[in-house]
């Protein structure tokens, strides 16, 4: 929810050298839905002002201040992809586990075939996978021995983190990270920490997305057991969660069969007739997907798994009930 309030304040604040007063977003995000009151949105601003990396800028010089996004802020609106997004991109494709949800898979396949038109479709030599070898990422050891150096003698530090923001990927820098731990996952090597002074989660990211480590003479923040424990259990979820086979009942001109709305990796396809057709699917068990099915179920119908079936009919049964 947090995450979905940020970007929705994130969108209406304009690029400078325009502005926009507090007052003037509250209405804006009423508009559009969003019931928040005003201390909470200053909360939200001052917070992502703070964390230094969404190119939002505070104009103090008189009442009400003004907000807005600095123009010559990476993450805008460039279209032409750099060559060193290109090849995160195309690193991050051969890297994805296979237990992520399909649609990130999509997403992440989408533009890697935009990174590779960056080369001329072929694919730098250091990324090449012809024939296919287990990847080998380098590991700066120098960046690595700087992280040790900061857990060592419990520093913060400030550094650059590979991330995706309104589906573009850019190097993000973050004024104060508190990292306290480096763990090995499946071969890579992964480090832990804290972001700033608000937040309340632990997070885990590859070393090999993080750059540019400065230590800062400042002591870094200490985990609580609680969130540790947190950031455990999302790993573990993240680690168990299967595949399944999934099969739909839909008609032919729906935005599901259309591909505005993927449901998992598509396997097969089966007209019925003229009116519908039986989509199957590989995906992931998750409360996203439940909700999509649930929200289409009056066009849409599960044919297996039996369990899914169930939970959808068990819904819309409470549902009639609620409204007879």
């Amino acid at each position: 929810m947090n995450s979905h309030r940020h970007l929705s304040i994130l969108e209406l604040v304009p690029i400078a050298p325009s502005s926009i007063s507090t007052q003037q977003l509250l209405q804006k995000l009423i508009k559009r839905g969003l019931e928040i009151s005003t201390r909470m949105l200053q909360r939200d601003l001052q917070s992502l002002f703070e964390q230094g990396c969404f190119g939002l800028e505070k104009d103090m010089r008189s009442k009400p201040y003004g907000w807005s996004i600095n123009a010559q802020w990476r993450g805008g609106s460039a279209k032409i992809m750099s060559s060193e997004v290109a090849e995160h991109y195309l690193l991050l494709e051969q890297l994805l586990p296979q237990s992520v949800p399909s649609e990130v898979k999509q997403s992440v396949r989408i533009k890697a075939e935009q990174a590779l038109k960056r080369f001329n479709g072929h694919v730098p030599d250091w990324l090449s996978t012809q024939p296919k070898p287990s990847l080998k990422v380098n590991i700066d050891t120098q960046l690595v021995a700087q992280i040790e150096h900061a857990i060592k003698h419990k520093r913060a530090v400030s550094a650059e983190l590979y991330r995706v923001l309104y589906d573009e990927a850019h190097w993000l820098k973050f004024a104060e990270l508190s990292f306290y731990n480096l763990v090995e996952q499946g071969g890579v090597l992964m480090a832990q920490f804290m972001v700033g002074q608000l937040h309340d989660k632990c997070y885990q990211m590859p070393v090999y997305r993080i750059r540019n480590v400065k230590v800062l003479q400042k002591t870094r923040r200490e985990p609580s057991t609680e969130q540790l424990k947190s950031l455990r259990s999302a790993i573990n979820k993240g680690m168990t969660q299967k595949a399944i086979e999934i099969v739909v009942k839909v008609p032919n001109h729906s935005a599901v069969n259309q591909g505005f709305i993927e449901l998992g990796e598509l396997t097969d396809k089966q007209h019925i007739n003229d009116k519908s057709v039986l989509l199957t699917y590989q995906t992931i068990d998750t409360e996203q997907l439940n909700d999509e099915l649930f929200k289409c179920a009056h066009w849409l119908e599960v044919i297996k798994p039996e369990r899914i079936r169930k939970r959808i009919i068990t819904k819309l049964k409470a549902a009639t009930t609620n409204y007879l």
